[in-house]
């Protein structure tokens, strides 16, 4: 026995295509909608379930796959779906139904069905992982423009500052809440880090004098970038929150700001689950691999996942093998979150810091450094690999 759908319902057919019985869908259209869905998911609507009770065949033949593995069998497409919609016909006199009729009703079945499942597609959280990702990367680049500017803008007052305040949000301070150098004296304990600037530098500082408008405008673009550091912190949260939920797995084993990047630079948590871990440890450095196909250079050895903290403090020879460990848990991670299985993400975590402890205690020292092969010889190599070849190929 075959099971058929169409707009009107579902059927119950024999091998020769002969409908045995019938189940209305709902004159509603969402409805009729919903219960297509169902199918399309793999669970079994109340239409269907009404067929199965009236019959007594032990398995039924689906080109829908559905989760009932005993009582369906998936083949697509089947012979009875063949014969169904040839002689459709018959289908539309068993629900009563002219053909005009049907091919409205099919026209907004079929508007509602699309309709839903873009809604869905847009709806799906690993979507909103990726635009929150691109946000974020859209700060940086914006922060760091600023940053660039206001160090330039703010050198021609008091170029040792520069220097000598090198971390950004230090420096960001330093101008909101001191602003002019000769007031440092006298405002230096509004500051929220110890600052090593003395007095003797300002006093010899080679910066002009400017007015209090020229600082105002200095302090405003400060002021914007301390927002904009705000609002990057508040993104940063959002995204964690979001990673935790759709990727519990993956967000635990990489962190979940390096776990979002990864999703978006696969394009959704289904991408990232289908890809083996050697492309996820070098997702990100497509530029270096490709520089190493052309050139020769170094291979690159991970991408991304760089920003991982162990792999970040690692000493050169053992990040790659970090990375290699990494990624492989990270695979692991995302296919069990694709998939909706269990939490398993303190036991992968768990590996990847035995894993590193283990790389630490065997390799201490530095490996000796390999000659690197020039340029010129990668070149000369892949030209007489060429010319071997084109010489083969025209004695043949």
């Amino acid at each position: 026995m075959f099971i058929c759908v169409n707009i009107n319902g579902i059927y119950l057919l024999d091998e020769k295509g002969t409908i045995n019985d019938f189940e209305a869908f709902s004159k509603s259209t969402k409805s009729s909608v919903k219960s297509i869905l169902k199918l399309e998911n793999g669970t079994i609507p109340f239409e269907l379930r009404n067929i199965i009770n009236r019959t007594h065949e032990m398995t039924l033949f689906s080109e829908y796959e559905l989760k009932d593995k005993n009582k369906f069998l998936f083949v697509f497409p089947n012979e009875g779906s063949l014969l169904f919609r040839e002689n459709y016909l018959a289908s539309l006199k068993i629900a009563q139904i002219n053909e005009e009729e049907y091919r409205k009703k099919q026209k907004s079945v079929l508007q509602e069905l699309a309709r839903l499942k873009v809604s869905n597609l847009l709806g799906k959280k690993d979507k909103l992982i990726i635009h929150a990702v691109y946000s974020l990367n859209e700060f940086d680049e914006t922060i760091n423009l600023f940053l660039e500017r206001l160090r330039e803008w703010y050198s021609i007052h008091f170029p040792e500052s520069v220097n000598s305040i090198l971390d950004n949000q230090n420096f960001i301070e330093f101008i909101i809440k001191i602003g002019n150098k000769n007031q440092y004296q006298e405002k230096k304990n509004l500051l929220s880090y110890e600052s090593t600037l003395t007095n003797e530098v300002i006093d010899r500082s080679l910066g002009a004098e400017l007015s209090k408008e020229d600082l105002l405008q200095i302090k405003e673009l400060a002021l914007l970038i301390d927002l904009l550091y705000k609002k990057k912190e508040d993104l940063e949260k959002y995204i964690t929150d979001i990673v935790n939920e759709v990727a519990p797995n993956t967000s635990i084993v990489a962190t979940p700001i390096i776990a979002a990047k990864l999703i978006s630079h696969a394009g959704g948590l289904k991408n990232l689950s289908m890809k083996p871990s050697s492309t996820i440890q070098l997702m990100g450095a497509e530029k270096a691999l490709y520089r190493h196909i052309k050139t020769g250079a170094d291979p690159p050895k991970y991408g991304i996942i760089l920003q991982y903290p162990e792999i970040g403090k690692a000493p050169w020879w053992q990040k790659g093998k970090i990375a290699r460990t990494l990624a492989a848990k990270i695979a692991i991670a995302a296919r069990v979150d694709n998939e909706g299985g269990e939490y398993v993400g303190d036991i992968l975590k768990n590996n990847v810091l035995k894993r590193i402890a283990e790389i630490e205690k065997k390799y201490p020292n530095a490996p000796p450094k390999k000659e690197k092969m020039s340029t010129r010889k990668f070149e000369d190599k892949r030209k007489k690999k060429f010319e071997k070849t084109k010489f083969k190929k025209g004695k043949s």
